[in-house]
């Protein structure tokens, strides 16, 4: 059974292939951190209503911090 097509946010889509793009630019290193569950589900929940992923929003926060 085929799905309909749904047209996608071109914001979404942009950030998306910059993501992907940064991901693509080096090798990377996994990073494991220990949070409360309360901020980790809260975080999600914020993520997912800004349509973002928790990797590009820590990747922001660690360049933001290193460019200080």
């Amino acid at each position: 059974m085929l799905k309909p097509k749904t047209r996608r946010n071109r914001e979404d889509s942009q950030g998306k292939v910059a993501a992907m793009d940064d991901v693509r630019k080096e090798p990377t290193k996994r990073l494991n951190a220990n949070i409360p569950a309360s901020i980790y589900q809260e975080l999600q929940i914020k993520a997912a209503q800004e349509g973002r992923k928790i990797n590009e929003l820590v990747n922001q926060w660690i360049s933001e911090y290193l460019s200080k």
